[in-house]
């Protein structure tokens, strides 16, 4: 089916559209800022508001007076950054309520791509498409040309821009990782773990021989940064799919991963981890980003996370606030997310170059859009990585022509402070609104080093090459994963990780428990999925 007829046919089976309401206004201040000259300040003669939803908003203007990058930006491009806070924990809701309301703001972060919402949206006219002529803004149209992001056009036309992740796949190596604590396996004797029993007597331990020897039975074995991702990866020795949440092709045909008989094992395995203490047992409970407050506070011997600099970053900042006497990257250490496979074979997340897109609200009009589209290209242009890179030149650096010589301010203990913390829109927004950019922290730079320490870097790099010599990646046909059916789009409305969960914390079989939940899957157009799925992969040769 091509990209017209599935569209209309997308178009056909969704709900008629809601009533919008106007978004936020424009300041009509007319002289452009100081620093603006030449062409800029002439294109950019009138000063607009532009208001955003970013994932890390929340923390990206605590002092608008004091941050030189918000100064630059709004100078540049003659604009007001409005910021709409949402967070991990509650966007999509926002973004539920925001559009039944009309109350969208002109830019905002969300993951939806190639799901039934991501067609409503465009048939309700909530989103508004991308110019067609994109050669304005030659970053912009540099992404959009990309291999794994050209199948996204619907009927012609780009309605949200990925924000790239990575620039290569093998990039992806430890975004799913557990690290646990180094100390404690040396303390109770262990080994690294292997095998699946390996790991539930590892974590059991953790939460049931005092590893921190204070005498009472207040640790936790495995806990997670954000159980809607970090769950069900833990399993994947059994089911490598549940790494990366993929279709899967068993005898000839391609399913979901939750359709495939290896649940059962896999449903099995977590009820045993839950019911044996191996799981932090708030596990169902908890909001992103809890775990991290449960690992530093030295109460936790594993957790499910990214193992990449920031995260690991993030994850040292919560440790130095609780443990004084330990040092964080000597205290732990890098594994593989879940066991080996029966045949030996241990495997790694594998997907796309990007996560996440973003989209403008239809309000949008044409000459905000300019002004919008103008602030990604510089965000995804070289000149902006060479600011990620380096910061602010004269201030954070001077260079001499190909040598680059950091000047960055330090902190009480001597070390380069991060930029994220001298520049809070950079740290909360602007540094990955058009791109995660990623592969900056794995680079092999001085740079790198300085942002995130020369111990903890080296130790996310080791994983990473680690994983990437040893590990498999799950075996995925991205043509399949990016490919649109109308059937396909709804399954988005199953939540498998939330039902796996329910079977964790029932009473009943698990696998009984799983079958059922499979069957009630039916009724959501699992089948006709499978079946529409499958037909185009024959017709358009995706099997290859």
């Amino acid at each position: 089916m091509n990209r017209t007829k599935r569209y209309a046919a997308a178009m056909m089976a969704l709900a008629l559209p809601a009533a919008l309401i106007a978004g936020c206004g424009e300041a009509n201040q007319p002289a452009p800022s100081a620093g603006q000259t030449g062409e800029g300040a002439s294109k950019n003669a009138k000063k607009l508001d532009i208001s955003i939803s970013f994932f890390n908003i929340g923390k990206a203007f605590p002092d608008r007076n004091s941050d030189p990058f918000l100064k630059m930006i709004e100078s540049r491009f003659n604009v007001n950054i409005v910021d709409k806070v949402i967070s991990y924990a509650d966007y999509k809701e926002k973004y539920q309520l925001w559009a039944a309301s009309g109350d969208l703001p002109d830019v905002f972060s969300d993951d939806n791509i190639n799901s039934e919402g991501y067609y409503s949206w465009i048939k309700q006219g909530i989103i508004r498409p991308l110019p067609s002529d994109l050669s304005k803004y030659p970053n912009v149209q540099k992404v959009l040309s990309l291999n794994d992001t050209k199948p996204l056009n619907v009927d012609g036309k780009y309605y949200m821009i990925p924000r790239q992740t990575y620039l290569e796949p093998d990039q992806w190596a430890i975004e799913r990782a557990v690290v646990v604590r180094k100390d404690w396996l040396d303390k109770l004797g262990l080994k690294d773990p292997v095998t699946y029993d390996d790991y539930l007597n590892m974590y059991k331990s953790f939460a049931q021989k005092d590893p921190d020897g204070n005498g009472k039975n207040d640790t936790i074995g495995l806990t997670f940064r954000s159980t809607s991702s970090m769950l069900l990866p833990v399993a994947g020795g059994s089911f490598p799919h549940v790494i990366n949440g993929s279709w899967v092709k068993e005898n000839g045909k391609y399913i979901p991963y939750y359709a495939s008989g290896q649940m059962k094992t896999v449903v099995k395995q977590l009820r045993q981890m839950y019911a044996e203490g191996a799981i932090d047992p708030d596990f169902a409970i908890m909001k992103p980003n809890d775990g991290y407050e449960k690992f530093g506070q030295g109460k936790v011997g594993a957790i499910s996370v990214q193992a990449t600099p920031n995260a690991l970053s993030a994850l040292r900042a919560s440790w130095d606030k609780y443990v004084k006497d330990k040092k964080f990257e000597e205290s732990v250490k890098i594994l593989p997310v879940s066991w080996a496979a029966e045949d030996g074979s241990r495997y790694r997340y594998n997907a796309v170059t990007f996560w996440s897109e973003s989209y403008f609200s239809s309000k949008v009009s044409d000459e905000k859009m300019d002004r919008i589209l103008q602030i990604y290209d510089y965000l995804l242009s070289d000149e902006f990585m060479t600011f990620k890179r380096y910061g602010m030149e004269g201030k954070d650096y001077k260079k001499d022509g190909d040598k680059f010589t950091i000047t960055r301010e330090k902190n009480e203990n001597g070390q380069y402070k991060s930029l994220g913390s001298m520049y809070p829109s950079y740290g909360g927004l602007f540094g990955a609104l058009a791109a995660w950019g990623q592969q900056l922290e794995l680079e092999d730079t001085e740079t790198a080093r300085i942002n995130y320490g020369e111990q903890l870097w080296t130790l996310s790099h080791d994983a990473l090459k680690y994983n990437v010599e040893k590990l498999k990646p799950v075996p995925t046909n991205f043509k399949v994963e990016l490919l649109y059916t109308p059937a396909k789009s709804k399954l988005s409305a199953i939540n498998a990780t939330e039902d796996v969960i329910k079977v964790m914390l029932g009473k009943d079989d698990p696998v009984t428990m799983w079958d059922n939940i499979v069957k009630g899957y039916d009724s959501k157009g699992l089948q006709q999925a499978i079946k529409e799925v499958n037909d185009a992969v024959q017709q358009q040769g995706l099997d290859k």
